[in-house]
This record gives C-alpha cells, sequence and structure tokens, in this order.
C-alpha cells in the first residue's frame, strides 16, 4: 500500500546535563539508534518538533552531533528533515541558511514568514503539505500580524486564520494537511523536566483549534502522549530528564497517511539499547541489601539512577556506599513528604521558638531546628553530639581559633 510515512521526534535537548552528569554520550547513542530507525522505516519525511538544543547558544559538541545527524539521514538516507526551532533553541541561529538548506533536504520553519511556504511532499496518489509554526512569543507574532497578541493561543488563533486559504486549497486538491508545533496544548500531561512557556496559564494552547489538521506533530511535552485524538500527539524526550521520566519508553512516532482518514495508521517505534533512568526508592540498607543481590539491577546494568531515601535523616557517606554497588548512580535524596499540617506546625513552632529567644539555650535551639528539618525528635544521643559540637565551636570562637 502506497502512504506517505512521517516520523516524528522532539525534545532532544542536546548539550543538556543531568545531575552535572553530561548527557552529551548518551544522546548521541539514542540518535543513532533513531538513525537506525529511520533506516528501516524509510519515511517520507522526518518531522523535528522543536527543542533540539537544551540552550539557545548551544555548546559546540552539540551543534556537531545535531549536525552530523543532518547529513546521514539528508545525505545519506536521502529522506528530508522539516525542523522548527523550541522554547529552548533560538529561532534566529536554528534557521541561519535556511534558504540555502531547503533545497538540499532540510526545510526549517523559524521565522513568521516561513508559515505560509508548506513542505509539499507525494508518495504514488498520496499527497500531503506540511506546515510548520517556529515558537516565537506572543508579542513577537503580535508585531508580525501587526496587533496586540497576549497568549500562545491568541498567536495561534491568528496563525491558523492566516494559514485558512492554504488549507482550504489543500483540501480541495484532495491534499492531506500535517502540522508541526512546540506548544503546551490542553489536555497534555507535562514532566518535571519542562521549561514553562511563560507564567500564569498563558501558555496553553487549545486543542480543539488543531482538529483540522490530519496529523499534528508536536513537541514541548517529556511524555509520550496523544492530545483529544490520535492525531494530535507528542512523540516525548529522546532521553529521559528528570525524576517524572524514570521507566518511561522513548522512542518516535510514525504517523502512516493514506488517502482516506479512516486507513490512517499511528505508532510508537520504542528505543531498544538506550541507556534509561531508574529511581531506587528505600532505606540505605535496604538499597545496599538489594544491591548486593542478584536482583540489583532490573533493568539496563548501565541505566543511571536516582536513589531516593526513606532514612530519617540523610546517612553518612550514602553516595559513596551506593556508587559501590550502583555505578549509575547520578544523585542521592531525602524522600520528604511534608503535607500541609507539617508546614503548619512547623510554622507555629517557628513562631513559637522566635517569642521565646531570648529565654532559649543555644543547645535548645539547635535541638528544635534539627528536629524541625528532620521532621522528628532529636535522641538523646544526637543531643549530647549537638551539645558537645557546639560547645567545641563556642570555645574555638572564644579563643579565635575558628576559621
Amino acid at each position: 500500500m502506497v502512504v506517505i510515512k512521517l516520523l516524528h521526534s522532539s525534545d532532544w535537548h542536546l548539550g543538556k546535563s543531568l545531575f552535572s552528569k553530561s548527557l552529551l554520550e548518551d544522546q548521541a547513542q539514542a540518535l543513532q539508534e533513531l538513525e537506525t530507525l529511520i533506516a528501516t522505516e524509510k519515511p517520507s519525511a522526518v518531522l523535528l518538533a522543536g527543542d533540539l538544543y537544551d540552550r539557545s547558544v548551544p555548546p559546540e559538541d552539540a551543534v556537531r552531533i545535531l549536525d552530523q545527524f543532518l547529513a546521514k539521514v539528508i545525505l545519506e538516507l536521502r529522506v528530508p528533515v522539516v525542523m522548527i526551532p523550541g522554547n529552548h533553541d533560538s529561532s534566529t541561529r536554528l534557521g541561519v541558511s535556511a534558504g540555502l538548506l531547503h533545497s538540499s533536504g532540510l526545510h526549517i520553519f523559524a521565522s513568521p514568514h516561513s508559515i505560509t511556504s508548506p513542505l509539499q511532499i507525494e508518495s504514488g496518489t498520496v499527497k500531503a503539505s506540511i506546515y510548520g509554526i517556529p515558537f516565537l512569543e506572543p508579542n513577537e507574532w503580535g508585531f508580525f500580524f501587526d496587533r496586540p497578541l497576549r497568549t500562545h493561543n491568541d498567536a495561534l488563533i491568528a496563525i491558523l486564520e492566516k494559514l485558512e486559504p492554504l488549507l482550504a486549497a489543500d483540501r480541495a486538491d484532495g491534499r492531506r494537511t500535517v502540522l508541526v508545533m512546540h506548544a503546551y496544548v490542553t489536555g497534555g500531561e507535562p514532566s518535571e523536566s519542562e521549561r514553562p512557556l511563560s507564567i500564569g496559564g498563558s501558555d496553553l494552547v487549545s486543542a480543539e483549534l488543531l482538529e483540522k489538521f490530519d496529523y499534528v506533530a508536536l513537541g514541548h511535552l517529556h511524555r509520550p502522549q496523544t492530545v483529544l485524538h490520535e492525531r494530535i500527539r507528542y512523540p516525548g524526550s529522546l532521553f529521559p530528564y528528570s525524576q517524572s521520566e524514570a521507566s518511561q519508553p522513548k522512542g518516535a512516532l510514525i504517523a502512516c497517511l493514506n488517502e482516506k482518514r479512516p486507513d490512517d495508521e499511528f505508532r510508537f517505534a520504542e528505543f531498544k539499547s538506550t541507556r534509561g533512568l531508574r529511581v531506587l526508592r528505600g532505606a540505605l540498607e535496604e538499597l545496599i541489601r538489594a544491591g548486593s543481590s542478584t536482583m540489583a539491577n532490573s533493568g539496563r546494568p548501565d541505566d543511571y539512577i536516582i536513589a531516593v531515601l526513606t532514612d530519617s535523616s540523610l546517612p553518612f557517606e550514602a553516595y559513596r556506599r551506593l556508587h559501590a554497588l550502583y555505578p549509575g548512580l547520578l544523585h542521592v535524596a531525602r524522600d520528604v513528604n511534608w503535607t500541609r499540617e507539617d508546614a503548619e506546625t512547623a510554622d507555629a513552632a517557628a513562631r513559637t521558638m522566635e517569642q521565646n529567644l531570648s529565654e532559649a539555650s543555644d543547645q535548645d535551639i539547635l535541638s528544635q531546628f534539627i528536629a524541625a528539618v528532620s521532621n522528628g525528635d532529636v535522641s538523646n544521643e544526637d543531643r549530647e553530639w549537638l551539645v558537645q559540637q557546639l560547645e567545641a565551636f563556642n570555645q574555638a570562637e572564644r579563643a579565635g581559633t575558628f576559621l
């Protein structure tokens, strides 16, 4: 069956670090797996929906990795690429030489003017127009349209009004319509690692506005998901970039467009060899026992690890002891689940302590502080140790030997 097959990826964040660990090597490995998927699937086009870099001025190695990927896909595999900037990218930098690169197979939608120049592709009797909307702030779109636009939803309404004559011509010509966009669409579920697009809810755009397209290739949210229905999709990020993304599938979306809508097919192609991220939760000694057993690693042996300890306080040398058993350990944190009642109790205790400050001893203030931050009482043994340390500190300060 002759179809237009699209491979959809986004949110690579090349150059990003996780707990000070550079992820460039892992990102390069994920892109190699993506290249293999492209070579196997032989799509009509690859859609990259923004946030290719992690910041507007990316490190040189990140630029090199993107350049190598584009050269491989476009020049060797002979597959055209559609690319837009996201909120982490610089639209100006990403759009450099867009006009020259267009003839080579790289189609960059980086300026407001580019929205009315869709890429038109054909496969047998199936035809499609691919539109791209670069991520720009509402005031930038307002300058382009010469009218005030306060929110991203306002900007999208103005953009779709501009595109309506082109979309009508596509429908009259029997062309399928595809949109590539970087946005927070209503109904989408965010993760911890996305940078907010704006403050106060002005970043949200309505999913209903996108229903006129046959496929909407979204970027920004890092969790693979559909929004409203199967034709509006996020592929998720290239790699897990936060604790909330641990154990999430990572990969790319494949959209197959036929002559008629009911025959379209959509599927997620999951990466198999790229390193993952896992969260281990429990008391330190429990994790040490688990790490020493044959069941230490239920995932890949080289997965990155975040250890969340349930101990009442952070144990001594927790990172060193766990790293010896879990070489992929990136971070050790405490599982602190304060409720609103806990916070109110702590506030009341702080006010009481402040009122009684003149009457309380240094030992009492220190004990109350430790009890508050550890969400529990201080044992007699710990209290005695604290008193000794405080007295040693005071003696050194009086003697002028404290540095």
